[in-house]
């Protein structure tokens, strides 16, 4: 008789289920590791004998980041489950496992990195420079609001409509924890690595957000959204 079991993995690591078809190779490359990584955490493996069902362990010292042609990235927060992002969405749990091969959908972790197919969205944004207010709608009504960063008058801030392109998370020191790109080259919105952020002047035409908003922020406007600015 056979019991289910779920494989106690090391701090820093994740169980994953075997399926036909994996080798060390494709499961490091979907997890972004090193099959040296995999092999390090899991003694006695033999990466040329594989079984279907055969549960080992993925290291994750490196943020996991799925390959998502879209760029159009979440990250997951305590509370969230697969059901929960994609209704957010307006796209399937099917599409999402699609999207993120390997995932346990019952067993999202916070921080996770997560590709969301692109769908018709029911987010706008509208950003008030001179207010210093952006607003997110979603279907017509407000719902989240955040103050941004003074302009600098020898940079202003682009006016006009604009839709996000792409999203990245840890885009670096000098543009804190998230980047959200606007439909024009360079443009964009991101955070800020300092905790005086309220009387921070910008040092660019970008909108700047502290890094706990545009964490925030990030989550809520998928890849196609449209950003008014005035």
């Amino acid at each position: 008789m056979f019991s289910y079991y779920q494989r106690q993995c090391p701090a820093g690591s994740i169980p994953y289920t075997i399926r036909s078809g994996d080798t060390l190779n494709t499961i490091s490359r979907t997890y972004n590791t090193t099959v040296e990584a995999i092999i390090n955490v899991n003694p006695g493996i033999n990466p040329n004998f594989l079984r279907v069902g055969q549960q080992i362990c993925i290291p994750l010292s490196i943020q996991i980041y799925p390959s998502c042609p879209t760029s159009n990235y979440y990250v997951v927060i305590p509370g969230d489950t697969l059901d929960s992002i994609a209704s957010y969405f307006n796209v399937t749990s099917q599409q999402l496992l699609y999207s993120n091969y390997g995932i346990d959908p019952n067993d999202l972790y916070e921080d996770q990195v997560l590709c969301i197919p692109v769908a018709p969205s029911p987010i706008t944004v509208n950003v008030n420079v001179t207010e210093r207010i952006l607003t997110v709608y979603r279907n017509g009504n407000v719902y989240r609001t955040y103050i941004i960063a003074v302009e600098n008058p020898a940079s202003p801030i682009p006016r006009g409509t604009f839709t996000v392109l792409n999203k990245q998370v840890d885009p670096g020191v000098e543009i804190g924890a998230r980047w959200i790109g606007l439909s024009e080259a360079g443009f964009g919105i991101h955070g800020i690595n300092t905790p005086e952020f309220i009387n921070i002047v910008a040092t660019s035409n970008n909108i700047i957000m502290s890094n706990l908003s545009v964490s925030e922020l990030f989550n809520l406007v998928p890849v196609g959204t449209i950003v008014s600015i005035s």
